[in-house]
This record gives structure tokens, sequence and C-alpha cells, in this order.
């Protein structure tokens, strides 16, 4: 699972070089679509899953079907993200 390494493994390494442990939001395109990355949409989402992110808002680029199975797996944290979307975390 190659492909689903590199998005996961960036988290990852932002977190090794902030020291900080809870990811509290994963915003942006997660380029999932398409027949070549749709065999990595399962892991991915497992291992976002195993991140527990409090906010999860993937752009279009992530695909409708890794859209679909973020939004399933992690009902809580999924935000619609499209052009001109705002966020606004706070402290937890």
């Amino acid at each position: 699972m190659r492909l689903r390494g590199r998005r996961i493994n960036i988290v990852r390494h932002a977190r090794r070089l902030t020291g900080v442990r809870q990811l509290h939001a994963l915003l942006g395109g997660f380029h999932l679509t398409g027949p070549a990355f749709e065999p990595v949409i399962p892991p991915t989402v497992r291992a976002l899953r195993e991140l527990a992110p409090r906010l999860v808002a993937p752009g279009h680029c992530t695909g409708w079907r890794a859209q679909h199975a973020l939004a399933a797996a992690m009902p809580d944290a999924w935000a619609a993200c499209s052009s001109g979307t705002t966020h606004r975390l706070v402290p937890a």
C-alpha cells in the first residue's frame, strides 16, 4: 500500500517534527480518485481512523468514493470542504 503510506506518512512525519501527538484537523485534497487509487481507500481510511483526528475535511480531489468512505468511517470528524469553506478550530 505504497500510495496510502505517502498520505499517512506525511501526517506521521508532521507529528514527529512538531511533537504534537493529537491530530486536530486534516484538511485538503487526498488525491484518492480514479481506478489507480481506489484500492488504497480502505487502508487509508483505517489508518486515518487510528490517528483519530477531530476534523477531516477532504477537498474535491479526494474523490467521491473516498469522501463517502471517510464520512461513513468517521461521521463525527468528517466535514464537507470546498472552495471558500471556512473551518474554525478552537481548543478542545
